[in-house]
């Protein structure tokens, strides 16, 4: 029986390491582990890697049967410009990870964290993907199967998102959790059924060789519904080289292609022209789609693309500081800190992207990372430009979908939904570079090894296959097991919290904690820290006498030590300064702890690495107040206002002491800065919280007519909604204009009838 199934075994060794690689495809996409920390990525991501591990062990037992299997990684050998693309990931994963040693943290820059899951060490569970594909994927078969395969977990992500709550209202995120990475697995998709129809890979059968166009609308409806306007340009370059190309090119092959590519680009840009000449019309501006497509070019915008622009620039004051070896892969965010900019921290205080695929490896791989970087895209586009030699068609449909990568990468970056796209599409290239078939052009190969004298090559084999395997296992126990169990043991903590059972939430959290894994060891104490401080802030039970209270406390001791041992192992990370000053005070104010002194210290140790940033300066105001340093708090503000930049805007200095003084209940005081930074040119209705702040201390200093004057302002920008037409009701009614408040009253209750009760007042 034993024998009976190793034969099996042997002899299907390629199938089984071809299903493995296709369940990457198969099952990963569809993973959301509710049981963890970012559910959308963590399970993902450790499936992911015991996947090709498993497939490692097969495809290592495959090459020591057939040496066809094998792969010459020869770096000088006569084969380098046939292995062009292979050198090029190779040496990209090289540059990666010197940029990490040099790095300004290396260990977070080989393992990430839980919410990102990329790192150096992923970097090479990518390329030995690629590698494997390399290696068993060798005939027109094979891709046509990875290929449908491929297709039909698009649509039934598709399918899903549209009928899905994982999708908002108007974005649709598939099972990726963000409508972004779903719009560049989309992009693949669609460039995949185009290959496949042209390819011809069913054309016996018309329903599904016809059926690969009809994906393609399906793909192109749903991917303009992710309302991501890098996933919208990349898309559109796509389809204008391609059009390019058809109409230089192959006209005579395809007359009506080439016609009909001209009637595209034609059409494409007297619609673009009439969108952006109609863009501040009602029905441009009332849709959600149009207004996202012509926002690209409006770069003021608050939560558009001047982040966007605004982090690019930090990236490349990055690459100023350090331009060999950058910051180091997944360092972003030390840079952003350091390079801080308030314009951006309004909606998205912590990037740790500089969401632009180019600018971030320069920023984090230096000269050093970027050139491997420019190798590969480079490579790639020679190996596309032979097949385009011997295959114009085939050619510029991938030409167009390289550059649809490239081109959303400026407003995105690599995850692993790109990299499911990316990697097979990398393969491809070189099959295709290759005749397009195993007996049309071999992959180069290593030299066959010859089995120890006296032994059967089977035995032979078993003895390598043992270390492999228990090195395989060891592989996936440590890089999918162990951080598995420690992200669930989190979760858990936090799932206790939120339902406030904070005496039995300790076990659990050093559970997590004992629970060692690079992989999440910091990332689980910074989760934790977050949930701990929200919990402090928004869910402190109001019962000082609660058993609740002694749970919070027990948990307050043990977490800080290890948040300031996690401090002084990474000093480089940004936020740590700001949770843990954070949990000092609000220790301080709830909990009976006294660590004021503590909290000061970390934030001046914070200034070291960034001493604009907002959250600091704010929290080490309040920490100041608390201590009844009050002189001191004010005047660290006013110094931090007068630093501030003259880009963030002239009213940023009014605007941070305005926020001082509201924060220690000086109302008047802040209105009065408020008043000055409104005059300066700040936009409080642009935010809701800032405009909750304005008109709470304009009712303080009972200036009613700022409180009515702010709330129309926020109906001109926001719309109508009921709470505003109130707050419009009661600022007329202090004002003694009794039917203006009666018909901003009369519009609130139309829109929202909970209102009726006030009914008395206002008649």
């Amino acid at each position: 029986m034993y024998n009976a199934c190793m034969e099996f075994v042997e002899r299907n060794l390629k199938t089984i390491t071809q299903i493995l690689l296709i369940a990457v495809l198969a099952i990963v996409p569809f993973l959301k582990m509710e049981s963890l920390y970012f559910p959308f990525i963590s399970g993902k991501a450790y499936v992911f890697r015991a996947l090709v591990v498993l497939a490692f062990f097969f495809w290592v037992w495959l090459m020591l049967k057939g040496k066809e299997y094998r792969l010459d990684f020869s770096p000088f050998g006569r084969s380098f410009r046939k292995h062009i693309l292979v050198k090029a990931i190779l040496l990209f994963l090289l540059a990666q990870a010197l940029a990490a040693l040099f790095g300004v943290d290396v260990l977070y820059s080989f393992f990430s964290g839980i919410e990102r899951a990329e790192g150096v060490l992923q970097y090479g569970f990518w390329a030995l993907y690629f590698f494997m594909l390399l290696a068993v994927f060798r005939e027109e078969r094979d891709w046509k199967v990875f290929f449908s395969i491929f297709i039909i977990v698009a649509l039934l992500l598709s399918a899903y998102s549209w009928f899905h709550p994982d999708s908002s209202e108007t974005q649709l995120s598939g099972r990726f959790g963000n409508p972004a990475y779903f719009g560049a697995f989309l992009l693949f998709a669609i460039g995949f059924s185009f290959v496949a129809f042209e390819r011809k890979f069913f054309s016996s059968i018309p329903i599904i060789h016809y059926g690969f166009l009809a994906a393609v609308g399906v793909f192109t409806v749903t991917l303009v519904f992710t309302q991501i306007r890098g996933a919208f340009i990349g898309l559109a370059g796509g389809v204008i080289l391609f059009s390019v190309l058809s109409l230089l090119f192959l006209r005579k092959e395809y007359k009506k292609l080439a016609y009909a590519c001209g009637l595209v680009l034609l059409a494409g840009a007297l619609s673009f022209a009439a969108l952006f000449a109609a863009k501040d019309t009602a029905f441009v501006r009332n849709n959600d789609i149009l207004v996202r497509v012509t926002e690209v070019t409006e770069f003021s915008q608050v939560g558009s693309v001047r982040e966007r622009v605004l982090n690019w620039s930090i990236a490349l004051k990055a690459f100023q500081e350090k331009p060999v070896f950058g910051y180091g892969p997944e360092n972003f965010g030390a840079a952003a800190n350091k390079y801080y900019d308030y314009r951006i921290g309004k909606s998205e205080p912590w990037f740790d992207r500089a969401h632009n695929q180019p600018l971030d490896t320069l920023a984090t791989g230096g000269i050093v990372g970027f050139s491997a970087y420019i190798f590969w895209l480079g490579a790639a586009g020679f190996v596309i430009f032979k097949i385009a030699r011997k295959k114009k068609m085939l050619g510029f449909l991938l030409a167009s979908l390289f550059l649809a990568y490239f081109l959303q990468g400026f407003f995105l970056f690599d995850t692993l939904a790109v990299y499911l796209g990316l990697f097979p599409f990398l393969a491809f290239l070189v099959y295709s570079a290759k005749g397009g078939s195993a007996s049309g052009g071999q992959i180069p190969t290593g030299k066959q090894t010859i089995p120890l004298r006296g032994i059967s090559r089977r035995k032979t084999n078993y003895l390598i296959l043992i270390p492999v395997a228990l090195f395989s296992l060891f592989v996936i126990y440590t890089t999918a097991v162990v951080p598995w169990k420690a992200n669930a043991a989190a979760f858990q903590f936090y799932i206790y919290t939120e339902s406030d059972l904070y005496e039995r939430s300790k076990p659990l959290l050093e559970k997590a904690f004992l629970i060692e894994s690079p992989y999440t060891s910091w990332e689980l104490r910074k989760m934790t820290a977050w949930q701990f401080m929200n919990v402090l802030a928004y869910k402190f039970p109001e019962d000082a006498e609660s058993g609740k209270i002694k749970g919070l406390q027990d948990l307050y001791d043990f977490l800080t030590p290890e948040l300031e041992k996690l401090i002084e192992a990474r000093p480089s990370h940004p936020q740590m300064y700001h949770v843990l000053a954070t949990t000092y005070r609000l220790g301080f104010e709830k909990l009976g702890r006294n660590d004021l002194d503590k909290a000061e210290a970390v934030l001046r140790k914070g200034f070291q690495y960034s001493d604009l940033r907002a959250e600091y300066q704010n929290e080490f105001a309040e920490v100041l107040f608390l201590q009844g340093k009050f002189e001191e708090a004010e005047q660290a503000v006013r110094s931090y206002a007068e630093r501030a930049p003259r880009e963030w805007g002239a009213y940023f200095p009014s605007l941070t002491l305005g926020h001082f003084y509201f924060s220690v209940e000086k109302q008047e005081e802040a209105f009065d800065q408020y008043e000055k930074a409104r005059e300066a040119g700040h936009k409080f209705f642009e935010d809701e919280i800032e405009y909750n702040r304005y008109l709470l201390v304009a009712e303080k200093a009972k200036r009613y007519d700022k409180v009515v004057d702010m709330a129309k302002e926020w109906l001109a920008y926001n719309g109508p909604d009921a709470d505003t037409y109130f707050n419009i009701a009661v600022g007329y009614f202090h004002l003694g204009e009794k039917e203006a408040a009666k018909e901003a009253f009369l519009k609130a209750v139309e829109l929202s009838p909970e209102y009726e009760e006030y009914r008395p007042i206002f008649e």
